[in-house]
């Protein structure tokens, strides 16, 4: 479950504030209802995993197909849950003198371990260590910034070089598992299925869509589409506003979190790929291996996408009292929603180069030239 706790909560370092709403209803349905139809889906996924280590394991496509259906159903209930989240109206964030200071010392902290391990362990490959730098400056940079660098150009760098460096370490260490020779089309549609489910969940859990929006004086009555300036990631984005009343659907999408969802889809399809192609070709993992691609595909089914999805199911528990938990990831200053988005970046890539790795070592892909997955 830790993967579903860090993509959970990671966009909200890229993502503007979710919009929260009153009431404990939708539709006249009453929120617990809507909870019971997320951890139905999380049952699902439960047994679909029993099932496929014990009755199942022979046919390990009935045990996706079973995991995909759990997964959908989470998602159904999680999402209503999020529509109907109750507004922490009244309540301002706590210890905001402490986010710049615990983001200095994580920021640092992981700087230097990506220096250390990367000499240690990878020396022969320090595009890991240059990856590990990056994202432990995207932990820093609203905190050593002035006026935390909502305009300055290297936050506008930071954001775009840290796909580029993930692409490369793709090229170099994934790229040859992901051949139709290896990846069957099954596994591909696999990926794609789970890769599209988390980015519609991850555009209503971060509050980018909603089906429920604000009523009031101001709230709108007619569709419009028109342009507006979101912070997040690191820094201030061009964005699109809309609404459909006939839905209603409003919506708000900037440059830098498509560019992030995008990341953050790529990254979970391709784990699933690959995770799906050694259950079918039953290869062995190592502990280590297994179990970073399992948590790894949980991560890529989780129910949840960001810290407001967290919150709304902690509200609709515990009411306005749960408003602390939002504070904590949606205050721009506050670390744990970059210190969350990396770590989840950083497992999914590990997982991606080590499910590679087993491959390899089963003989089942082909290293051409430079391409060539190093051991260790």
């Amino acid at each position: 479950m830790l993967a579903t706790t860090l993509l959970t909560l990671a966009s909200l370092s890229m993502a503007p504030t979710a919009a929260a709403h009153g009431g404990s209803t939708h539709a006249g349905t009453p929120h617990w209802i809507f909870l019971g139809i997320t951890l139905l889906g999380v049952g699902i996924v439960g047994i679909s995993i029993h099932f496929g280590r014990t009755r199942w394991a022979g046919a390990p496509r009935r045990t996706i197909k079973s995991l995909l259906l759990g997964t959908v159903v989470a998602m159904i209930g999680s999402t209503a849950v999020i529509q109907i989240q109750i507004e922490p109206i009244g309540t301002t964030p706590t210890a905001l003198e402490w986010y710049p200071i615990l983001a200095g010392i994580v920021g640092v902290s992981i700087l230097i371990a990506s220096l250390v391990v990367g000499i240690v362990r990878w020396p022969e490959r320090p595009r890991y260590t240059l990856l590990g730098t990056l994202l432990g400056l995207w932990v820093l940079y609203p905190a050593v910034m002035p006026r935390a660098g909502y305009t300055h150009p290297l936050g506008y760098l930071l954001v775009a070089v840290v796909p580029l460096v993930i692409g490369y370490i793709f090229w170099r260490d994934v790229s040859p598992a992901l051949s139709t020779a290896v990846v069957d089309q099954f596994s591909r549609r696999v990926g794609g299925i789970v890769a599209a489910l988390f980015t519609v969940f991850f555009l209503f859990s971060a509050g980018l869509f909603t089906v429920n929006p604000d009523e009031g004086v101001n709230a709108p009555t007619e569709s419009f589409v028109t342009t507006a300036s979101f912070a997040n990631p690191l820094v201030i984005w061009p964005a699109i506003e809309f609404y459909i009343p006939s839905i209603p659907l409003f919506g708000g999408l900037s440059i830098g979190t498509a560019l992030v969802i995008g990341l953050l889809a790529v990254l979970i399809g391709v784990n699933t790929a690959l995770m799906t192609t050694v259950w079918q070709r039953d290869i062995e993992l190592s502990s280590t291996v297994g179990g970073g691609g399992a948590v790894a595909t949980t991560g890529a089914t989780a129910c949840c996408c960001c810290g407001p999805a967290v919150y709304a199911i902690a509200s609709a528990i515990l009411g306005v009292s749960a408003s602390p938990l939002y504070w904590s990831f949606v205050a721009p200053s506050s670390p744990l929603g970059a210190l969350f988005f990396v770590s989840a970046v950083t497992l999914l890539t590990g997982s991606s180069v080590r499910l590679t790795r087993s491959l390899n070592d089963a003989g089942v892909c082909a290293h051409p030239g430079d391409h060539r997955v190093v051991p260790g």
